[in-house]
């Protein structure tokens, strides 16, 4: 392009822009406008030169714009000048509205001047804030619902713990029910009988004792899986305490046992102690299902960064349903027993941040697999 279009160029540049472009000296008086000024502020050009360019703008920024040059003339800092900032500009009729501003300085030879293109943001900011006001209105819609959600939950807690609450109390009835009954007949015989033979005697009153430790044996048991303890994690071998829970249980000569356990396990972290209840558990329940014989299968692997133990057998197994309620206090398959056993396994598990899996086929046996969380470092 030859330098005598130039100008021609650039005033077809100002007249056809659509942002407002201004130009002001180092005082900051008018020295030029475009159309686009015009349109935007509402004042034809001759009331704008010569002016100073606060007359476009509102207050505080008519105060700052003076700070603003006042710096940049003593110090050099630059707040706006070659940065693009969002401002508030003010039109002929008083009306306010969102503009964004770049000013930048233009080389005049000896003279200081300013170029200043400014753009209407006030749609812009106009959805901006209708998005903000939606943002609001969903994060309170948001905040109602989960409110909702949790209050639904909590009277569906409610009604579950009534659900085991009726559950737990006709448990202790029955548990408690019989020996009470014993107990009443005894007491009946001792209060009423005529010169009863000592031996007859001896016979109630052992019989008395028997049914109350019965009694305390449910109480006890009730109150140890309501106060189960924190537990107090530490790092073990898992296989060692297996190990050591064959030795103390006494198995048939009907009964087998296989293991497998792997070379590579890290230490088990959880409350060793805690543990050693829940698999003592597990493979004495496993023992007694095999009353007709069997084999007791063991097992210790490290899958998904957990220490996984299998404890399975081959006796009589149970049903889906049996198995779903399993875990339910009082619940038992067993004629002698309070079915608290798995009830407070589940609760030990729980507590160690242990899960537990069963899976079990009527007649083809149980399988337990309990994940324990791992200390990472090999045992």
């Amino acid at each position: 392009m030859r330098d005598q279009d130039q100008p021609g160029v650039l005033e077809s540049v100002l007249q056809t822009a659509v942002d407002a472009i201004i130009i002001i000296d180092g005082l900051g008086v008018i020295e030029s406008v475009n159309p686009a000024t015009e349109r935007m502020f509402g004042f034809v050009a001759a009331e704008m030169l010569g002016q100073n360019i606060k007359m476009l703008m509102p207050s505080p920024y008519q105060e700052q714009h003076d700070g603003y040059l006042k710096r940049y003339h003593s110090t050099g800092e630059r707040r706006i000048i070659g940065i693009g900032r969002e401002v508030m500009g003010q039109r002929k009729d008083g009306s306010t509205f969102d503009l964004h501003l770049a000013v930048s300085e233009v080389d005049a030879g000896s003279r200081k001047m300013f170029m200043g293109i400014i753009r209407d943001i006030s749609d812009l900011k106009s959805v901006e804030n209708e998005l903000k006001q939606l943002n609001a209105t969903l994060d309170q819609r948001v905040r109602e619902q989960a409110e909702d959600l949790h209050q639904a939950q909590r009277k569906l807690e409610e009604k579950e713990r009534f659900a085991m609450l009726g559950r737990i109390s006709g448990g202790i009835a029955h548990e408690i029910r019989n020996p009470l009954n014993v107990l009443r007949t005894s007491a009946y015989f001792l209060l009423n009988a005529k010169a009863p033979a000592a031996e007859k005697q001896q016979e109630h009153l052992t019989r008395i004792d028997r049914q109350v430790a019965i009694i305390d044996s449910a109480v006890t048991a009730l109150s140890d899986l309501a106060r189960m303890p924190e537990p107090s994690a530490s790092s073990f071998e898992i296989t060692s305490v297996l190990e050591a829970i064959l030795c103390d249980v006494k198995l048939a000569g009907n009964i087998g046992v296989e293991q497998d356990f792997s070379d590579d396990l890290p230490l088990a972290l959880a409350d060793e102690k805690q543990l050693t209840l829940v698999f003592k558990n597990l493979i004495l329940n496993a023992v007694e299902a095999m009353s007709a014989g069997g084999v007791l299968r063991l097992s210790a692997s490290l899958q998904s960064q957990r220490v996984v133990v299998v404890v399975a057998d081959n006796g009589v197994g149970m049903t889906p349903d049996v198995v779903s309620q399993i875990t339910e206090p009082f619940f038992s398959t067993k004629s002698r027993g309070m079915g608290l056993g798995l009830p407070i396994t589940k609760a030990i598990l729980e507590k160690n941040r242990c899960e537990m899996q069963v899976e079990s086929e009527y007649g083809n046996g149980t399988t337990f697999s309990i994940s324990i969380p791992s200390s990472g470092v090999q045992s």
